[in-house]
């Protein structure tokens, strides 16, 4: 009786792993899926889950009840990610195209508006398509945040620059035709450009270069309104604090290697600071734009160096393994704090897993649970 119970448990925890797993395939994170089901064939063999882990693994069929992931000639599966969210952002830029081209053309009436509309959704998927079947999910994520990022630096610039405002008017804004042009000129020098330079691209890096970008566009305009600038003066401080973010941002990014879960909570850290330096303000009314502005900026820049010392990456992952999927696979998982002597304090994403353990209580008998690490120290 004792084996027939035991028996039961491993097969019950196997299923669960899978069932796990196949979660994970269903969101796109095939390195964690991979680690899963490698390891309910390890440690779980002979189960009806070890099975179904086997065949996944040998490309010989899906678990039972689903789709099988695509896969290369190899049998290896394809991530498609960013197969698939190039081509809804090449939709979505087709669809602004057709508005911005009736726009530029300084079309009047609806109807070329109305046929750019129906035009530029399709011809923007079926360009996608062309072109995303080669995209790496991190080249695809970099190209459409180079083509969104230089769209509202055009804008951004026609504002700073006036372009086509009156001479003589100090609060004119810009022509209408003038900045749609420089939108244009500027989401598709972005798209070529990143094109060109992100073949080597990962997801972390593409993370890192959006991310510095977003918090240069902040620390710009938030200096730019603690000084007390004029509206060109803002708009330029804005755009250059924010390209420069951006570049340091993709250096980062490939120069350390980061990944897109580190780079994510790095931002984390800056954006509590950030919102904590609201809360300082909202408390002691300094009175002052200066003041308003400067202690969130600071308190941000504080956050994100809080950030960069509390996260760190996995250390001895197998090449092109996820933290996550390290953590899966039992090798490293990591609790929300850890600790090891002669190493910094680093604050992890405690992953759940399953497991049986003995219950005086049940009669003596195991029984299935999630175990969730919290703390984990190493002396």
């Amino acid at each position: 009786m004792p084996s027939a119970t035991a028996q039961v448990t491993t097969a019950d925890s196997a299923a669960v792993l899978v069932a796990t797993a196949a979660d994970f395939e269903e969101r796109g994170e095939l390195e964690v899926a991979r680690a899963l089901y490698e390891e309910v064939v390890r440690r779980y063999p002979g189960t009806p889950a070890a099975a179904l882990a086997r065949a996944w693994l040998e490309g010989l069929g899906a678990p039972e009840g689903r789709t099988p992931a695509v896969r290369a000639p190899g049998g290896a599966p394809q991530d498609r990610r960013g197969d698939t969210e190039f081509r809804v952002w090449s939709t979505m830029y087709g669809l602004w195209l057709g508005v911005a081209v009736p726009m530029l053309a300084d079309a009047s009436g609806s109807e070329p508006y109305g046929a750019g509309l129906l035009l530029g959704g399709p011809t923007g998927y079926l360009a996608g398509r062309v072109f995303s079947r080669s995209l790496s999910v991190g080249r695809s994520r970099t190209i459409s945040w180079a083509g969104t990022w230089g769209t509202w630096q055009g804008v951004g610039w026609a504002n700073a620059l006036n372009l086509g405002a009156k001479a003589g008017c100090e609060y004119c804004e810009p022509g209408r035709k003038e900045a749609v042009a420089a939108a244009l000129a500027g989401g598709l020098a972005g798209i070529v450009t990143a094109g060109l330079l992100s073949r080597e691209a990962t997801e972390g890096t593409a993370a890192a270069t959006y991310l510095g970008s977003l918090w240069g566009t902040w620390f710009g305009l938030g200096g730019a309104t603690a000084l007390d600038l004029d509206d060109e003066a803002m708009w330029a401080s804005t755009l250059l604090v924010g390209n420069a973010g951006l570049i340091a941002g993709a250096l980062a990014g490939s120069r350390f290697d980061l990944s897109s879960r580190r780079a994510h909570l790095i931002s984390l850290g800056g954006l509590i600071g950030g919102f904590g330096g609201v809360g300082v303000v909202l408390i002691t009314k300094p009175g002052s734009t200066s003041g308003d502005f400067a202690i969130p900026l600071a308190t941000s820049l504080a956050g994100l160096g809080v950030g960069v010392l509390l996260t760190r990456e996995s250390e001895g992952a197998p090449a092109g393994e996820s933290s996550a999927a390290r953590a899966a696979s039992g090798l490293s998982p990591p609790a929300l704090l850890n600790w090891s002597e002669g190493e910094p304090l680093a604050v992890g994403l405690p992953l759940p897993f399953p497991t049986t353990v003995f219950d005086p209580g049940r009669n003596g008998r195991r029984h299935n649970a999630w175990h969730v690490p919290l703390v984990r120290l190493r002396f």
